[in-house]
């Protein structure tokens, strides 16, 4: 029998992504015995440009010469999306109405002309909340109730306007009072969730010493200078002409002319699924100096780009052909009332032909639902309980790939009856056997296992930059050569800051180099999103360019950027990571504890809370959070991976055994699980079923040399000498130089 020593020494590093920020966590190494606004006041903007030096008017201000364009805006969604609460703007029925939704009760009812729900509160009891304002019209009005430190927190109960009655906005959903998702809690939190788009000029005002908001707005609505810009030097030049004589009019943020492109950047400021770059916005420069938006990622969209949680539009208008063939929102969209600008198919028969309006390209009945445009190319969803939002990507179907990813389909969509497998026959029956060539059959290829279709996703200038983005960040995430990571790092010098700015997260990955010069003249990227991103990267390595002024105000760029996002647990983690990268763990680990306290399940920031207590040697401190994780996650394998190691390092073997053979049981897949796994069994002599943990991880991975030389150690130790001189083989093919394969190989042909 052989027995033989294995002395490995155990890296394990998880990166984690919400939104679009990278979270990087590097985990715990241990050694296993053979493991190695409430104020409605204008306020002035402080800029040296035209636009920044105005203050703001209020819309009224606009309406003696503007007058048709004030009464299209008067009552649209835009005027209407946050009034006081009163009997004229209150749509609700609060004559003593009761409602329930998962156990939670809601009487709505009124206080003289003060409008009041009681419900459950924050610490689970119930109360009488008095209405301060509403939100939104149609298809639904939401309400505001004031709370201590600046809040305004918004009812999980909505009023349908559509059907004028009460419904739950989250109604298959049991919400605790002490959860984020609470109506109490931050995910309704109106000053960092809703405010900087349902009012003008909005600053939030976040303190992050005492956590509380000061959050002010000029106007409490969309109004006209929420597109326009503050409006008091446009108004003075037009008052007093003969004052400026000879000077042009100052120019307004949206005027009447407005490249395409150009539009929808500035419509994207909100209708985006988006963070915040800054304090407040300050009408000056590109979306992305402002704003970063969400990649085409799961669960926003569907691994092909269409749309599937909420993504308010951008995100999914920017991967249309209409987007790059010069069509904006207000080619559909009268922009002062937001309402179509024609009604069915007349809408799109104002730029296509005729002949996609007839049966011979539609093939369904004329003037039916099944007739209409929007039907195939912009199927919808219902998001926040009743309200039909539809795919701005304007997408051919695909039943073929649904077929074959299982991605969805406007045909399916209506045919419900109906298998893929029927819709796609009836494709190419009716439209040929070839589909148009389109990004999603590589981008789809590519989460598939097909690595390559990813590059040539990004590496098509002609297709969208969201999608490319959105590739380049797919592409990192798998395992890559260095001759790929050379082809990668070429794009950081791309011509789309979108993809500029994820190539330097994607190098962030990548622990094992150091990109720094290539991150460097980034800095002075003329997009912030990017220079933030290059600040980031070298922040977080520590890498010595104090000395460095373009440096300085980068980082000063990315301190902001953490600064005004501190309200959320995402936030939070990102200054633990800033501070743990600086050496600065008491700020870090206060860090981490404000983010579960934001959030009790934000639980990316317990686990690195754990490994720093860990390292603090607060074990007992580290082992509770990890179980914790396992409580709310329990199929979750990082948690019992962690566990298992840290019982091992304790001297528990028995408990380190147990947990690290549920990791190996639930997801994500960890290789290093299956790998101390195995060795920790092989320790206490159970080689056979060491043989079969470690064959489960080869099935994926036939070349994976430890795996192959710990199967190896349990097959000499239970005799299976012909297994043992196969896999012995498999070895010197991997390592032909191995001089400890050679010995083996040859003592077992030997024998």
């Amino acid at each position: 029998m052989f027995i033989f020593t294995i002395y490995y020494f155990n890296i394990f590093y998880m990166q984690i992504f919400a939104y679009n920020y990278i979270r990087k966590f590097p985990f715990l190494i241990l050694s296993l015995l053979l493991f190695a606004c409430k104020n409605d006041v204008y306020k002035k903007v402080k800029n040296d440009s035209t636009i920044l030096s105005s203050e703001f008017t209020g819309s009224e201000s606009c309406k003696s010469c503007h007058e048709q364009e004030y009464a299209l805006w008067k009552n649209s969604h835009h005027d209407l999306a946050m009034q006081i609460a009163d009997s004229s703007m209150v749509l609700g029925n609060f004559n003593n109405i009761s409602f329930s939704n998962k156990e939670v009760n809601y009487r709505f009812f009124k206080n003289g002309n003060d409008f009041y729900v009681n419900t459950e509160g924050e610490n689970g009891e119930y109360e009488d909340y008095k209405i301060a304002y509403t939100f939104g019209v149609y298809p639904l009005q939401q309400y505001l109730i004031e709370f201590p430190g600046g809040k305004y927190q918004c009812l999980l109960a909505a009023w349908d306007s559509k059907d004028n009655k009460w419904f739950a906005l989250q109604p298959d959903l049991t919400i605790h009072h002490d959860e984020w998702m609470h109506w109490t809690g931050g995910s309704m939190t109106w000053n960092n969730m809703c405010a900087d788009c349902h009012s003008t000029n909005l600053h939030k005002n976040f303190d992050t010493i005492t956590d509380t908001y000061h959050t002010t707005y000029s106007i409490i609505n969309v109004s006209c200078e929420a597109c326009h810009g503050p409006s008091s030097e446009h108004i003075a030049f037009y008052e007093n002409k003969e004052k400026y004589e000879g000077q042009n009019p100052p120019e307004l943020y949206m005027g009447k002319i407005v490249a395409p492109k150009e539009l929808v950047q500035k419509c994207a400021r909100c209708h985006s699924r988006r963070s915040q770059l800054t304090d407040y916005f300050d009408y000056e420069g590109h979306f992305l100096d402002h704003y970063n938006p969400s990649l085409l990622v799961d669960p926003v969209y569907q691994l092909d780009g269409q749309i599937n949680d909420e993504d308010y539009v951008y995100g999914s208008f920017v991967q249309s052909k209409m987007y790059h063939n010069g069509v904006s929102c207000k080619d559909c969209h009268d922009m002062h009332s937001l309402k179509l600008k024609k009604e069915g198919n007349n809408l799109c028969l104002s730029c296509h032909e005729p002949k996609y309006n007839e049966y011979e390209h539609h093939f369904h009945k004329a003037n039916t639902e099944a007739s209409l445009c929007i039907n195939c190319h912009m199927p919808g969803k219902y998001y926040m309980g009743n309200d039909f939002r539809r795919d701005h990507s304007f997408r051919v179907p695909r039943p073929d790939q649904t077929i074959a990813y299982d991605t969805p389909n406007a045909c399916n969509g209506c045919h419900t009856d109906k298998s893929a497998q029927w819709a796609s026959n009836f494709i190419k029956e009716k439209y040929g056997n070839k589909r148009p060539e389109h990004f999603s059959d590589n981008l789809l290829a590519g989460y598939h296992g097909n690595t390559d279709a990813f590059y040539r996703v990004f590496s098509q200038y002609n297709y969208p930059e969201i999608i490319r983005a959105t590739a380049l960040e797919a592409y990192s995430n798998t395992q890559l050569s260095s001759e790929q990571i050379n082809v990668m790092l070429r794009f950081v010098n791309d011509s789309s800051a979108l993809v500029r700015g994820q190539t330097v997260l994607a190098l962030d990955k990548l622990n094992q180099y150091d990109f720094s010069e290539n991150v460097k003249p980034l800095l002075t990227d003329s997009i912030r999103l990017v220079r933030i991103n290059a600040a980031r990267y070298l922040s977080m390595r520590n890498i010595s360019v104090d000395e460095n002024s373009d440096f300085k105000k980068a980082q000063n760029e990315y301190s902001e950027m953490l600064k005004v996002n501190a309200d959320f647990a995402s936030g939070q983690h990102q200054i633990a990571l800033f501070e743990q990268a600086k050496g600065n763990i008491d700020a870090a680990i206060n860090a981490y504890k404000k983010a579960i306290k934001i959030d009790n399940y934000y639980n990316m920031s317990r686990l690195n809370l754990a490994l720093l207590e860990y390292n603090r040697g607060n074990s007992n401190d580290a082992e509770k959070l990890y179980s914790k994780v396992i409580e709310q996650e329990p199929d979750y394998s990082y948690p019992y991976f962690m566990l298992g190691l840290l019982y091992n390092e304790k001297g528990n073997t028995d408990e380190s055994l147990k947990y690290l053979e549920l990791a190996t049981q639930k997801q994500p897949v960890i290789e290093r699980a299956f790998y101390n796994y195995a060795l920790k069994l092989q320790e206490k002599e159970l080689f056979e079923k060491s043989i079969i943990i470690t064959n489960r991880m080869l099935e994926t991975n036939p070349l994976n040399e430890e795996f192959l030389y710990v199967r190896l150690i349990g097959e000499l130790n239970t005799n299976k000498k012909n297994d043992a001189l196969i896999t012995c083989k498999k070895l010197l093919e991997i390592t032909p130089d191995n001089g400890n394969y050679k010995n083996i190989f040859i003592q077992l042909q030997n024998q």
